[in-house]
């Protein structure tokens, strides 16, 4: 096992959510009990910051921002490598040969799993899931979360490639052997999410409706912050780039084929093979099925 550097690029989702004094409903029984619905932490926090006979009555969220960005020294890499094809050539005759290597398919599989492990979820009546592309020297891959429940997303694609046979010449009494070795790579990690909420607060004083507060100004005076931090946004102008923002952690697991590799080696004589050429062979994947599936 070994680590490998990634840098990150961070998607953004963006969507309207309006929210009520009432709860969104969700099915908790099929959640961790531990996991609080962000509506209602934005209730709890506003609730909070109410004074001098105010009454909170509900809450707008006009635009949510979901990021996500690599915890640092929490990706380990396990690599693969896999020898899927080996054939022996022997040419016999007193001439070079043109001898052809054996075709073949191969089919592997790849699985990708996502957890929102942050605290609090955005209930399954909301579409809230959002992909995160990381980069390292060589590969690219992304990992998708689903923020509205706290169980575990695993995706499953069952593909395959398909390598044609070549002719390699031989030499009169040479015997080659020709190999097709393919990596596999498993990455797995921590990322830390940002839920960035901009809307506001609607309070009522004596059965009147007073002007709507910000989110980011009812922060500031709540006694019950509920883990929110204020943020400002460069992308939007006025009132509106005003907000608060939960933080919290995913986990991920992903594997994926990254190469395959034929080597030709002179066996001619066995206790001296000599390795004659080695290269990287562009391969075609080709998406079999796809099975996903929820696991509680």
């Amino acid at each position: 096992m070994r680590k490998l550097m990634f840098s990150l690029v961070a998607t953004t989702m963006s969507m309207g959510l309006i929210f009520g004094s009432t709860p969104a409903k969700a099915d908790v029984s099929s959640r961790n009990s531990a996991y609080q619905d962000i509506d209602e932490r934005v209730k709890k926090m506003a609730q909070s910051a109410a004074w001098g006979g105010q009454e909170y009555r509900s809450h707008n969220i006009k635009d949510i921002e979901l990021k996500g960005n690599l915890i640092d020294g929490s990706m380990v890499e396990n690599s693969q490598v896999l020898t899927v094809s080996s054939d022996i050539l022997e040419n016999n005759l007193g001439h070079t040969v043109n001898m052809p290597s054996t075709g073949y398919e191969h089919e592997f599989e790849e699985t990708t799993s996502t957890t929102n492990t942050s605290g609090w979820t955005f209930g399954y009546n909301y579409n809230a899931s959002f992909s995160v592309l990381m980069v390292s020297a060589s590969q690219s891959f992304s990992v998708e979360y689903n923020m509205s429940t706290s169980n575990t997303h695993e995706t499953k694609e069952k593909r395959k490639f398909t390598v044609p046979s070549i002719e390699v010449p031989v030499p009169a009494g040479k015997k080659y052997k020709v190999e097709y070795v393919f990596e596999k790579v498993k990455v797995s990690g921590k990322n830390k999410i940002d839920a960035n909420l901009y809307g506001d607060v609607t309070y009522y004083y004596n059965n009147q409706p007073m002007s709507p507060q910000l989110l980011y100004s009812v922060q500031g005076l709540a006694a019950d912050k509920q883990g929110f931090e204020q943020v400002i946004r460069d992308s939007a102008v006025g009132n509106d780039r005003f907000g608060i923002k939960a933080t919290g952690i995913g986990q991920f697991s992903t594997e994926f084929g990254t190469r395959l590799t034929r080597t030709l080696t002179d066996i001619t004589d066995s206790r001296n093979p000599l390795k004659l050429e080695k290269k990287n062979v562009p391969v075609e994947f080709k998406t079999l099925s796809t099975d996903t599936r929820v696991i509680k």
